[in-house]
C-alpha cells in the first residue's frame, strides 16, 4: 500500500504520544476545540471536520505501525541517526523508505530508490543479497560488499541486516547497517603484505630456523630446516638435533625462556643422515599480545665447512713448522755426510768415504718420502689402477721391513692367504699405505716405554670376505694411543713421535684409501697396542 506524505503529522502525533502529559494535553486541546466548532459550525460540518481529524490520526497510526517511521519516536530515531555506520531501512520492494545522517553524507538522500542502485548504481538485485535473506527467514545476516560513495569512491562495507517486525510479529522492513571498512582492510592488506614478506624471509634466510613451544617442542621451521632435518614440527629440539630423550645441557632455549635474553654457542648436532654438523646458535625470545614470553625463536648457521677450513689452515701452519724443522735436520744431516765425504776423499779414506755416502743417502731417502707423501696429500698424484692380485704387494711390503725389525727388535708376523681375487688396485699407492701404516705400528712400539711388555710384535693381516671386500689390519702392541687423541688421528696431522715426526702417514693413508672408494678404521687401548684396518671394495 502507498502511505500518502504526512510527515508533518506524523511528527507531531508522535510528539504527542511519547508522553502522558502531552497525551492529556492534546486531549483537552481537541475536546475544547471540538466544544468550539459546536458553537459556530453545523453538525455536519462538525462531523466532516472531526472525520478528516480522525483519518489523519488513523494515518499517522499506520505509519508508525506499518513503516520505519516508528523510529521517528524521540530516543529510537536519535540512536538511528548518530549511529557511526550507515543505516538503511527497506521495504519488500527493496526501496530505501529510512535513511540516517551518515547515509546521507556519504551517499545523499536516496529514498524511494531501490538498495542496489543507491549502493552499487546497479539495475540488477546483488547475488546473495542480506535484504531478501532476512525478508525470507526473519534471520540477522551478515556479508561484506563493495560499494560506491556518491563521489564515486569505491568502499568496502561490513554488512548486517535485521528484520523490522510490526506489534503482530510481520517483517514490515528490513534495517541495513553497514560499517566502512576499507582502512580496515588496507590495513589488512599492508599487514597481510608484512606478513608474507616476513614467511618468505623466515622460509628463505639462509640458516636454520625453528620455533619452539615452552615444551621444547618445535611448533614452526623453515625450508631449509625442513630439507636438512625434514619435518620435525611437534618434535622436541633435543630429539631432532641430538637424538636424546631429555633437554641437553646449557640449553640455549631454556636459557632465553627463564631470562628472556637472547643467547648463542657453538654446538655439534646430528644430522638425519649420521653426518656431523658444527653450528652456530643464536635463541631469541618471542612475546604474545599480552607481552609475556610464549616461545622461542632458535637461529642456527652451518658452519661445518668453515670449521674444516680452519681445522686444515691451522693444521697446514703446523705441518709447514714441523716440516721446516724436519728439513732442516735433514740437510743437517746432507751437509754432514757431504763433510764426512769431502773428509774422506782429502785422506784418501775409503771407510769414511762410504760412511759419508750412507750418511747422504739416508737424508735424501728422507726427503724421498716427504714429498711422495705431501704429493699424495695435495692429490696432485694421480691414481694408476691395475687389476691384479694384492698378495704380492703385500709380501713385498714384509720382506722390505723385515730387516728393521730385527734391528729394533721387533716381532714382524705375516698372516695372509697364497692369493686374493684380483681387483682393481694402484700397487705403488697400496705399497706406500702398508709401509705408512707398518712404520706407525713400528714407531708405536719403538716409543713404548711400558715395562712389564716382554717383547714387542706387529702383525699384517690380510683377507678377502665373502661379500666382496679386501681387508689389510695392521696390529702392534706398543704404546697405543690416548683416548683424547683418538677423534683427530685421521684430521690432525698426528704423530707419535714428536718433532721427528711430520702426521703425515695417516693422512696419506686416508688419501689413498678414498681414492679406492674404501674406508680406514682403528681400535686402539692406551699402553696395550693398535690396530688400523684397511676396508677396499672389490672393484673389477
Amino acid at each position: 500500500m502507498k502511505i500518502p506524505d504526512f510527515k508533518y503529522l506524523v511528527k507531531t502525533y508522535n510528539w504527542i504520544i511519547t508522553s502522558t502529559y502531552r497525551i492529556l494535553a492534546g486531549a483537552l486541546f481537541l475536546s475544547g476545540m471540538f466544544m468550539l466548532m459546536a458553537i459556530f459550525f453545523h453538525p455536519i460540518v462538525l462531523g466532516a471536520i472531526s472525520l478528516v481529524i480522525l483519518f489523519g490520526l488513523g494515518i499517522a497510526a499506520y505509519s508508525i505501525r506499518h513503516t520505519a517511521v516508528a523510529l521517528d519516536f524521540p530516543g529510537i530515531d536519535r540512536f538511528f541517526q548518530q549511529v557511526p555506520c550507515y543505516c538503511t531501512i527497506q521495504n519488500r520492494d527493496m526501496k530505501i523508505i529510512r535513511t540516517n545522517k551518515l547515509f546521507r553524507k556519504d551517499f545523499g538522500s536516496r529514498l524511494g530508490e531501490v538498495c542496489y542502485e543507491a549502493y552499487k548504481g546497479s539495475n540488477e538485485i546483488c547475488p546473495n543479497c542480506p535484504v531478501l535473506k532476512t525478508f525470507s527467514d526473519g534471520k540477522t545476516h551478515s556479508t561484506e560488499e563493495t560499494v560506491l560513495t556518491k563521489d564515486g569512491r569505491q568502499a568496502q562495507m561490513l554488512v548486517h541486516t535485521t528484520p523490522v517486525t510490526n506489534e503482530s510479529g510481520e517483517i514490515v522492513g528490513v534495517m541495513e547497517m553497514s560499517t566502512n571498512i576499507t582502512e580496515i582492510k588496507k590495513l589488512q592488506g599492508q599487514i597481510e603484505a608484512s606478513r608474507k614478506e616476513f614467511m618468505d624471509l623466515f622460509e628463505r634466510v639462509p640458516c636454520y630456523i625453528s620455533i619452539l613451544d615452552k615444551d621444547f617442542r618445535i611448533k614452526r621451521i623453515n625450508q631449509l630446516f625442513r630439507q636438512e632435518f625434514g619435518n620435525r614440527t611437534g618434535e622436541y629440539c633435543y630429539k631432532v638435533y641430538h637424538d636424546r630423550d631429555s633437554i641437553c645441557d646449557g640449553c640455549l632455549v631454556a636459557k632465553t625462556m627463564e631470562d628472556g635474553k637472547i643467547h648463542s654457542t657453538e654446538k655439534t648436532v646430528l644430522k638425519p643422515d649420521g653426518r656431523e654438523a658444527r653450528l652456530i646458535v643464536y635463541s631469541t625470545p618471542i612475546y604474545n599480545g599480552n607481552g609475556k614470553l610464549s616461545a622461542v625463536m632458535e637461529m642456527a648457521t652451518d658452519i661445518t665447512e668453515v670449521k674444516k677450513l680452519q681445522h686444515e689452515l691451522t693444521y697446514m701452519g703446523r705441518t709447514i713448522a714441523v716440516m721446516a724443522h724436519r728439513i732442516k735436520n735433514i740437510l743437517m744431516g746432507l751437509e754432514g755426510g757431504i763433510f764426512v765425504v769431502e773428509t774422506g776423499m782429502e785422506d784418501g779414506d775409503d771407510a769414511m768415504i762410504k760412511k759419508g755416502w750412507g750418511m747422504i743417502q739416508r737424508n735424501v731417502k728422507k726427503v724421498s718420502g716427504i714429498v711422495k707423501d705431501l704429493l699424495y696429500c695435495s692429490k696432485e698424484r694421480e691414481m694408476n689402477f691395475e687389476l691384479i692380485d694384492p698378495i704380492p704387494v703385500v709380501q713385498n711390503v714384509f720382506e722390505l721391513f723385515e730387516g728393521k725389525a730385527r734391528k729394533e727388535n721387533i716381532t714382524l708376523d705375516l698372516d695372509i692367504p697364497v692369493s686374493m681375487p684380483k681387483g682393481k688396485f694402484d700397487p705403488d699407492a697400496l705399497h706406500s699405505l702398508l709401509s705408512n701404516m707398518i712404520t706407525n705400528a713400528f714407531d708405536a712400539c719403538i716409543n713404548d716405554a711400558t715395562e712389564d711388555k716382554e717383547f714387542h710384535r706387529v702383525c699384517i693381516h690380510s683377507k678377502y670376505e665373502q661379500d666382496g671386500k679386501y681387508i689389510f689390519e695392521i696390529e702392534d702392541n706398543g704404546v697405543g694411543i690416548p683416548g683424547a687423541m683418538g677423534d683427530c688421528v685421521f684430521e690432525d696431522f698426528f704423530s707419535t713421535k714428536g718433532r721427528e715426526g711430520t702426521g703425515l702417514g695417516l693422512l696419506v693413508a686416508r688419501k689413498i684409501i678414498e681414492e679406492h672408494g674404501g674406508t680406514i678404521i682403528f681400535r686402539s687401548t692406551e699402553g696395550e697396542g693398535t690396530t688400523f684396518r684397511a676396508i677396499f671394495p672389490h672393484n673389477e
